[in-house]
């Protein structure tokens, strides 16, 4: 479970997860997985001006917790993501999810 000062933040992503399941299909973006909320929020923060969407992470990445950037254009968020610093995993729906990219060891809730 997340730090409580999290839950505002974690109420936005759900209402735009539910907002984008009907407008969207969810399945043909790159999913952008970080190691903690701090490091998803940050992300989300230096992307908001790039065509992402933001979500919880499914828990098929990670059932604990998180923040997902979906984005069909991988290489260019790849390219801010390293500029920044910011370690990754991406991960593709193709019957499931599968990461393809990337190593995360330290996943956290920051609990």
């Amino acid at each position: 479970m997340a730090e409580i000062k999290y839950l505002p933040a974690g109420i936005r992503l759900h209402l735009k997860e539910i907002i984008y399941k009907f407008t969207d299909d969810l399945s043909t973006y790159y999913y952008f997985h970080f190691e903690d909320i701090p490091t998803g929020l940050k992300a989300e923060k230096i992307l908001k001006q790039y065509n992402i969407k933001s979500i919880p992470t499914p828990d098929e990445i990670f059932e604990d917790c998180g923040v997902s950037i979906l984005t069909k254009e991988k290489e260019k968020i790849k390219e801010i993501l390293k500029k920044e610093n910011i370690d990754f995993e991406i991960w593709i729906y193709e019957n499931g999810f599968k990461k393809i990219e990337g190593n995360i060891e330290n996943k956290s809730c920051k609990i």
